[in-house]
Protein backbone atom coordinates (compact mmCIF):
# COMPACT_ATOMS: atom_id res chain seq x y z
CA UNK A 1 0.00 0.00 0.00
CA UNK A 2 2.46 2.14 0.98
CA UNK A 3 4.93 2.03 -2.40
CA UNK A 4 1.39 2.30 -4.09
CA UNK A 5 1.09 5.52 -2.57
CA UNK A 6 4.81 6.71 -3.01
CA UNK A 7 4.27 5.44 -7.12
CA UNK A 8 1.29 7.69 -7.30
CA UNK A 9 2.75 11.17 -5.73
CA UNK A 10 5.61 10.41 -7.89
CA UNK A 11 3.31 10.02 -11.11
CA UNK A 12 1.78 12.69 -9.61
CA UNK A 13 4.72 14.99 -9.20
CA UNK A 14 6.40 13.93 -12.74
CA UNK A 15 2.86 14.68 -14.48
CA UNK A 16 2.71 18.45 -13.13
CA UNK A 17 6.60 19.50 -13.90
CA UNK A 18 5.86 19.16 -17.85
CA UNK A 19 2.97 21.60 -16.54
CA UNK A 20 4.11 25.14 -17.43
CA UNK A 21 2.36 27.06 -14.75
CA UNK A 22 1.33 30.72 -16.25
CA UNK A 23 2.74 33.72 -14.31
CA UNK A 24 0.61 36.94 -16.08
CA UNK A 25 2.81 39.02 -14.91
CA UNK A 26 5.70 37.66 -16.56
CA UNK A 27 3.49 37.00 -19.66
CA UNK A 28 2.80 40.43 -19.52
CA UNK A 29 6.29 41.68 -19.37
CA UNK A 30 7.78 39.24 -22.26
CA UNK A 31 4.34 40.21 -24.49
CA UNK A 32 5.99 44.09 -24.01
CA UNK A 33 9.30 43.35 -25.15
CA UNK A 34 8.91 41.36 -27.82
CA UNK A 35 6.19 42.97 -29.46
CA UNK A 36 6.30 46.39 -29.06
CA UNK A 37 10.47 47.07 -28.36
CA UNK A 38 11.78 47.85 -31.74
CA UNK A 39 14.91 45.53 -31.34
CA UNK A 40 12.58 42.92 -32.73
CA UNK A 41 13.94 40.59 -29.85
CA UNK A 42 12.61 37.19 -29.86
CA UNK A 43 13.80 35.04 -26.35
CA UNK A 44 13.16 36.78 -23.00
CA UNK A 45 14.25 35.70 -19.83
CA UNK A 46 13.06 37.22 -16.47
CA UNK A 47 15.06 36.27 -13.78
CA UNK A 48 13.10 37.66 -10.82
CA UNK A 49 10.42 40.44 -10.09
CA UNK A 50 9.19 42.01 -7.28
CA UNK A 51 5.64 43.46 -6.92
CA UNK A 52 6.75 47.53 -6.00
CA UNK A 53 3.19 49.57 -5.68
CA UNK A 54 0.02 49.66 -6.32
CA UNK A 55 -2.44 52.85 -7.77
CA UNK A 56 -6.27 52.81 -6.99
CA UNK A 57 -8.10 54.81 -9.90
CA UNK A 58 -9.14 57.39 -6.70
CA UNK A 59 -5.16 57.76 -6.32
CA UNK A 60 -4.82 58.37 -9.98
CA UNK A 61 -7.43 61.03 -10.38
CA UNK A 62 -6.01 63.04 -7.32
CA UNK A 63 -2.53 62.38 -9.16
CA UNK A 64 -3.76 64.00 -12.70
CA UNK A 65 -6.22 66.22 -11.19
CA UNK A 66 -2.85 67.30 -8.77
CA UNK A 67 -0.54 68.08 -12.32
CA UNK A 68 -3.54 70.20 -13.80
CA UNK A 69 -3.78 72.16 -10.70
CA UNK A 70 -0.17 73.30 -10.68
CA UNK A 71 -0.55 73.87 -14.40
CA UNK A 72 -3.36 76.12 -13.62
CA UNK A 73 -1.23 77.90 -10.94
CA UNK A 74 1.54 78.02 -13.22
CA UNK A 75 -0.29 79.61 -16.57
CA UNK A 76 -1.65 82.01 -13.78
CA UNK A 77 0.88 83.60 -12.65
CA UNK A 78 2.34 84.20 -15.81
CA UNK A 79 -0.56 85.48 -17.30
CA UNK A 80 -0.51 88.17 -14.61
CA UNK A 81 3.10 88.93 -15.27
CA UNK A 82 2.73 88.68 -18.74
CA UNK A 83 0.05 91.51 -18.86
CA UNK A 84 1.66 93.20 -16.01
CA UNK A 85 4.76 94.04 -18.62
CA UNK A 86 2.33 94.77 -21.78
CA UNK A 87 3.37 90.93 -23.54
CA UNK A 88 -0.11 90.91 -25.05
CA UNK A 89 0.61 87.92 -27.22
CA UNK A 90 2.09 85.62 -24.61
CA UNK A 91 -0.12 86.71 -22.26
CA UNK A 92 -2.83 85.10 -24.79
CA UNK A 93 -1.16 82.04 -24.79
CA UNK A 94 -1.17 81.71 -21.35
CA UNK A 95 -5.06 83.29 -21.07
CA UNK A 96 -5.82 79.91 -24.08
CA UNK A 97 -4.12 77.35 -21.87
CA UNK A 98 -5.53 78.70 -18.24
CA UNK A 99 -8.72 78.41 -19.74
CA UNK A 100 -7.93 74.80 -21.53
CA UNK A 101 -6.85 73.26 -18.32
CA UNK A 102 -9.82 74.62 -16.17
CA UNK A 103 -11.84 73.03 -19.00
CA UNK A 104 -9.52 69.56 -18.42
CA UNK A 105 -10.01 70.03 -14.28
CA UNK A 106 -13.62 70.20 -14.71
CA UNK A 107 -14.04 67.34 -16.98
CA UNK A 108 -11.78 65.23 -14.67
CA UNK A 109 -14.09 65.96 -11.75
CA UNK A 110 -16.66 64.39 -13.79
CA UNK A 111 -15.53 61.29 -14.89
CA UNK A 112 -14.33 61.11 -11.23
CA UNK A 113 -18.34 61.06 -10.66
CA UNK A 114 -19.24 58.96 -13.16
CA UNK A 115 -16.33 56.41 -12.44
CA UNK A 116 -17.06 56.44 -8.55
CA UNK A 117 -18.37 52.84 -8.62
CA UNK A 118 -14.38 51.83 -9.46
CA UNK A 119 -12.15 54.18 -7.83
CA UNK A 120 -11.20 51.91 -4.98
CA UNK A 121 -10.28 49.23 -7.53
CA UNK A 122 -6.39 49.12 -8.39
CA UNK A 123 -6.01 51.16 -11.69
CA UNK A 124 -2.18 49.19 -11.93
CA UNK A 125 0.32 47.56 -10.15
CA UNK A 126 4.40 48.63 -10.39
CA UNK A 127 6.81 46.20 -10.70
CA UNK A 128 10.20 45.91 -10.42
CA UNK A 129 12.02 43.13 -12.57
CA UNK A 130 15.59 41.93 -13.92
CA UNK A 131 15.82 39.68 -17.15
CA UNK A 132 17.54 39.27 -20.89
CA UNK A 133 16.49 39.30 -24.48
CA UNK A 134 17.45 38.63 -27.31
CA UNK A 135 17.62 39.15 -30.96
CA UNK A 136 18.38 38.08 -34.40
CA UNK A 137 21.38 41.21 -34.23
CA UNK A 138 21.12 42.52 -30.43
CA UNK A 139 20.36 41.84 -26.53
CA UNK A 140 19.67 43.94 -24.02
CA UNK A 141 20.09 42.75 -19.87
CA UNK A 142 17.05 44.93 -17.66
CA UNK A 143 18.40 45.34 -14.66
CA UNK A 144 15.92 47.17 -12.17
CA UNK A 145 13.73 47.78 -14.85
CA UNK A 146 10.37 49.33 -13.35
CA UNK A 147 7.08 48.33 -15.61
CA UNK A 148 3.36 49.48 -14.65
CA UNK A 149 0.75 46.78 -15.38
CA UNK A 150 -2.93 46.84 -15.14
CA UNK A 151 -4.85 43.89 -13.48
CA UNK A 152 -6.14 42.69 -17.33
CA UNK A 153 -2.34 42.47 -18.10
CA UNK A 154 -1.66 45.29 -20.16
CA UNK A 155 1.69 46.99 -19.71
CA UNK A 156 1.20 51.07 -19.16
CA UNK A 157 5.24 51.68 -19.10
CA UNK A 158 8.70 50.05 -18.47
CA UNK A 159 11.31 52.24 -17.48
CA UNK A 160 15.12 52.39 -15.81
CA UNK A 161 14.29 55.17 -14.05
CA UNK A 162 11.36 54.90 -11.66
CA UNK A 163 10.79 58.50 -11.54
CA UNK A 164 9.88 58.45 -14.90
CA UNK A 165 6.87 55.50 -14.74
CA UNK A 166 3.68 57.11 -14.03
CA UNK A 167 4.32 59.77 -16.62
CA UNK A 168 1.56 59.44 -19.08
CA UNK A 169 -0.56 56.78 -17.01
CA UNK A 170 -3.94 59.07 -16.53
CA UNK A 171 -4.67 56.57 -19.60
CA UNK A 172 -6.20 54.35 -17.66
CA UNK A 173 -8.89 56.38 -16.58
CA UNK A 174 -11.81 55.69 -18.44
CA UNK A 175 -12.52 59.07 -20.96
CA UNK A 176 -8.92 60.38 -19.64
CA UNK A 177 -7.32 60.35 -23.53
CA UNK A 178 -10.97 62.25 -24.86
CA UNK A 179 -10.80 64.81 -21.75
CA UNK A 180 -6.76 65.31 -22.50
CA UNK A 181 -6.92 65.14 -26.15
CA UNK A 182 -4.07 67.97 -27.77
CA UNK A 183 -2.20 68.17 -24.16
CA UNK A 184 1.38 66.58 -23.88
CA UNK A 185 1.06 64.41 -21.10
CA UNK A 186 5.00 64.69 -21.33
CA UNK A 187 4.83 67.77 -19.07
CA UNK A 188 2.92 65.69 -16.30
CA UNK A 189 4.02 63.42 -13.90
Amino acid sequence: MKRLFLLSAALVALASCGQKVQDPVKDAIVKEITENMEEGFTTVRIYNYELVDSTSFREEFEHRKKAFEARKQSDEKFLLQYSSEGKRQNAAIKQASYIRTMGIISALDSLETVSSAILDDIAYYDYKFNGMAKGPDSSMEFTDTYVTITPDGRVMSMTSNRKDLHKSLGRVIPGYMDVVKGESEDSEE
